[in-house]
């Protein structure tokens, strides 16, 4: 999907022109140039939502290439898309991701020719439209078009977003801050590929490993279950060495997306509702609409015979929350702070939650029920969630990296597929074999990569 469509279907959210930013000339203290962007583009401006974050079908779509920038941070956008301009006034956005080992303050100071808009871990802070910076890349040296702004840092990963807009003649900016970004830390020698499907699913969403008899189930979730006349998804299951044994275990669902079992007991996300599905006989014994719900998307069961649900609001991600299910009754278990809520696991009696809207893991205790932040990870939609054996938690983005997080909130990333072009969604993770078996989405297919140590 293109970006300029993605941005049709991206989240609502409110630009909030930064309270820290100041005019002028970039200051001495923030002189070291911003290298190693990756840029997308161009696409037409006029339809591009500029106040919110491209959706994560346009990131995940985009034909994203490595630009460095010269030695004073500059990006010139023109001869970084030559000959691929479309008619009229043209966009193109840049991302930079980093680490940081706090939260903090990032000194930031940009100047642009043309106009732009600046994101933090997909948050908006900068919006810039002055008609003097649209004439030529000299624009790039004028004080109307330069701002200094005060960027909201977390411990972990975090993105700076730059959306540039083509002007008459110039269409660059350029980036530095009072001290170098860290790089992020990677290790992709750290998992190898034991087997793969053929693509024969359709959209692979979930992954599940049923203790009791040694399988896996996959959901096919079905991306174009809306257009359908009737109910398209099914549940399919797998040995553990990637053989299809069933390719519709249980047909005719609607949509179906995160499971996972409890006493012989499936349960599964459908759209609105809630599934039970006794293993044994394939029976459907429950069927639940979730009140007020609008995207259901991953589930997780507690030994109390709790089932949490992340309801992802994908039209309104600051109303996103958690329900909870019990004794046949739903209830509203979090929602402040949550936005975007997607994966979920339970580890040392606290829900783990994957909190796209803000770039967030994050930790709601199952007692008290008050959510506390863990690590950073940027601007991604986190979609898996397991703890491996060693007390590290291993999360993935939709968009297609694998992630480990030591007990201490260092980020390490273990795979970043994006290049290849298929999608980490919700992956199980069997901790015998150290094997992560990931539905890729939009593949159709179900990947098993191995850890080394």
């Amino acid at each position: 999907m293109t970006l300029q469509r993605a941005a049709r279907l991206a989240f609502v959210t409110c630009l909030v022109l930064s309270p820290w930013a100041a005019r002028g000339a970039m200051p001495a203290a923030a002189q070291v140039p911003i290298k190693g962007w990756s840029a997308a583009g161009p696409y037409p401006a006029a339809q591009v939502n500029r106040s919110a974050y491209p959706g994560f079908y346009g990131i995940f779509g985009a034909a994203w290439r490595q630009v460095d920038a010269d030695a004073e941070g500059a990006v010139d956008l023109t001869t970084r898309f030559p000959g691929e301009a479309p008619a009229g006034r043209k966009l193109a956005i840049a991302r930079r991701v980093f680490s940081s080992d706090r939260d903090q303050t990032l000194e930031f100071s940009l100047g642009w020719a043309g106009d732009v808009d600046v994101f933090i871990n997909r948050q908006p802070v900068f919006s810039g439209r002055e008609s003097a910076c649209t004439t030529d890349a000299t624009a790039l040296t004028r004080p109307e078009c330069a701002t200094r702004l005060e960027l909201p840092v977390r411990r972990g990963l975090n993105e700076i977003s730059v959306m540039v807009g083509s002007g008459a003649g110039g269409w660059a900016f350029r980036a530095a801050t009072a001290e170098a970004l860290p790089e992020k830390l990677m290790d992709h020698g750290e998992v190898e590929e034991a087997w793969a499907t053929p693509d024969t699913f359709l959209t692979p969403e979930s992954v599940l490993k049923d203790p009791e008899r040694d399988v896996l189930y996959v959901t096919s979730f079905d991306n174009q279950y809306a257009t359908r006349s009737a109910p398209s998804g099914y549940i399919s299951t797998l040995s553990l060495d990637g053989r299809v044994l069933e390719h519709r275990w249980l047909d005719g669902l609607n949509a179906p997306t995160g499971m996972d079992i409890r006493n012989d007991t499936l349960f599964v996300c459908e759209r609105i509702d809630l599934l039970a599905i006794e293993v044994a006989t394939r029976r459907i014994v429950g069927r639940w609409p979730i009140p007020d719900v609008v995207f259901p998307i991953d589930l997780v069961a507690g030994d109390d015979g709790s089932v949490y649900i992340s309801d992802t609001r994908t039209g309104n991600w600051p109303a996103s929350r958690i329900y909870r299910f019990l004794d046949g009754a739903f209830e509203v278990f979090a929602d402040e702070g949550i936005d975007g809520a997607n994966g979920l696991w339970i580890h040392d009696a606290a829900l783990l939650v994957g909190n796209s809207g803000d770039g967030m893991l994050k930790r709601v205790n199952l007692t008290t029920r008050q959510v506390e932040d863990v690590v950073s990870l940027g601007s991604g939609i986190v979609d898996g969630i397991r703890v491996d054996e060693d007390g590290n938690v291993l999360v993935s983005f939709w968009e297609g990296q694998l992630f480990r997080i030591s007990p201490t909130a260092d980020v390490l990333e273990l795979l970043d597929a994006l290049p290849a072009r298929w999608n980490t969604a919700d992956f199980e993770y069997i901790p015998e074999q150290r094997l992560l078996v990931v539905p890729t989405f939009t593949e159709n297919r179900v990947r098993a990569l191995r850890l080394r140590r």
